[in-house]
């Protein structure tokens, strides 16, 4: 390292730990770290971080604030949505009862049904079933009717992206649920907060929003608002309350950072002024890189419960002959280093999200992104399939506990592959290649909201196969190679089975 590079990564704290910081164009996802929090909100946490004070009064003043700022009855302060998530789900099976909050998640003989509109199981519903619940979709509202005839059923849960293109009506939901007593929770974590939640407007009983998305609060925070007794039956579940939430800890400063993000929000931030910068932002790249032959860039309008603007680049192959995912590479390895969402990178296109770029990033940006759209591809010589692999193979993966024993059942059609791939508890259809003695093959497998993510890469001789695995999970509408990757890769080997 050079004296320069060492000064500053001294400087960086990151650096010091050889992790390179980025240009965040992938909007407000936690593994990007979320948002950066406002100036404000990290004074105002030093400053409480200076004294003591109770919790439980904290939380109490703290939860009656938010319902002020939010016009709604009640909030608490979450660590992360997804605890909201749990805390909520928790509020409907044992409320404040504490010989209920003391079994979970053993719900024998409680409500412990959540009912949840087809299409809209995601990665977190997990934060549900560690209540001790179970989750069972109703796909129209005749089925919701007959479910709700069922008195364990303890709530309903919607996923709020998605709602517009669910099988029932939400205002439909809200009538059937009230007849049964039955409260209703939605997940608006990935959403801009507003004063009054329309979802609260709409009938719901609670709405969760991140704290460390949009609102710019601590990344480690989220809120759940709505009606006051479900809200605070929410908090008797929660830390520092001895019950299953306990280990789901919200600091005294991380209280302090919400509220204040809030009052901000509220009160003095400048939202018209922020809609401008991101639409300059926006148009500073899109000059930039549509003076690359063959690329085109046209704004997306926000729509929902999302308000920011999108950038989507595409061009034409026959001039830039690089998918999505490669320029997005190019910039994640370049100096400095840019994030763009892997998600929504198809084969001719990328996305822009400008919501955490700083001042001045968009131009570097712009220049990065034109830079890599008027590179030459990286060459790949194509080698023709040289083993045939079509058979069924005996799979011994390495997870550090222990192997796990898997089958792979392979069919070959030249250097295509497909088959299935059978674990202890799944059974599905991959699809993959071979090139020279080289193979990869993927999997996805559905467990409740998620899809589990196995992509086998490795190298063919003798009747033996070896290589990597890499492991990863995503929901429905989140299967980029981020999260099909979010396990790591550990090593794998195969033997033919004979006959």
């Amino acid at each position: 390292m050079t004296d320069a590079s060492s000064s500053r990564a001294n400087d960086n704290p990151y650096l010091r730990l050889n992790v390179r910081p980025f240009i965040n164009c992938a909007s407000v996802r936690t593994i990007h770290g979320g948002s950066l929090m406002r100036p404000e909100v990290k004074a105002a946490m030093a400053r409480a971080g200076g004294q003591f004070v109770n919790i439980y009064e904290l939380m109490e003043e703290a939860g009656k604030r938010i319902g002020e700022l939010m016009g709604c009855e009640f909030g608490i302060v979450t660590p992360g949505s997804a605890a909201a998530v749990c805390l909520g789900t928790a509020g409907a099976v044992a409320g404040n009862d504490p010989e209920r909050i003391s079994r979970l998640p053993l719900t024998e003989g409680m409500r412990n049904k959540v009912l949840m509109p087809k299409g809209h199981r995601f990665s977190y519903d997990h934060a549900i079933r560690m209540v001790g619940t179970t989750i069972h979709e109703f796909a129209s509202r005749e089925e919701l009717v007959k479910m709700l005839e069922d008195p364990t059923v303890a709530m309903i849960c919607v996923y709020g992206l998605v709602e517009p293109n669910g099988p029932v009506q939400f205002e439909d939901m809200v009538a059937l649920a009230k007849a049964k007593n039955v409260p209703i929770m939605v997940d608006a974590a990935s959403e801009h907060i507003e004063r009054p939640s329309p979802w609260l407007v709409r009938g719901a009983d609670m709405v969760i929003y991140s704290g460390g998305k949009f609102l710019q609060a601590p990344q480690v925070t989220g809120l759940l608002l709505g009606k006051e007794k479900i809200i605070r039956a929410a908090w008797a579940n929660a830390s520092p309350h001895q019950g299953i939430g306990r280990p789901m800890k919200v600091s005294k400063e991380d209280i302090i950072g919400v509220v204040t993000a809030l009052e901000y929000w509220t009160t003095e931030r400048d939202h018209p002024g922020e809609r401008k910068q991101w639409a300059d932002d926006l148009d500073t790249i899109a000059r930039k890189v549509t003076a690359v032959p063959g690329v085109e860039a046209k704004v997306r309008a926000p729509s929902g419960g999302v308000k920011v603007p999108r950038l989507v680049i595409s061009w034409d192959r026959s001039k830039v002959n690089q998918a999505g995912l490669d320029i997005r590479q190019r910039l994640l390895d370049g100096e400095p280093r840019i994030m763009l969402d892997d998600m929504e990178a198809t084969d001719r296109s990328v996305v822009v999200d400008p919501f955490n770029m700083v001042k001045g990033e968009a131009a570097v940006v712009g220049d990065a992104l034109a830079r890599a759209l008027s590179a030459k591809p990286i060459a790949v010589a194509a080698a023709a399939p040289a083993v045939k692999v079509g058979g069924s193979w005996d799979v011994t993966i390495d997870f550090g506990d222990g192997p796990a024993t898997h089958r792979l059942e392979l069919t070959q059609a030249d250097a295509k592959l497909g088959g299935r791939h059978k674990t202890k508890f799944f059974d599905s259809e991959v699809s993959g290649t071979v090139a020279g003695d080289r193979i990869t093959v993927s999997a996805l497998h559905r467990y409740e909201g998620c899809r589990l993510g196995y992509r086998f890469e490795g190298t063919v001789k003798d009747g033996s196969m070896s290589g990597d695995v890499v492991l990863g999970t995503g929901g429905e509408a989140h299967q980029g190679p981020v999260n099909l990757a979010q396990y790591g890769k550990t090593t794998f080997s195969a033997k033919r089975v004979a006959g």
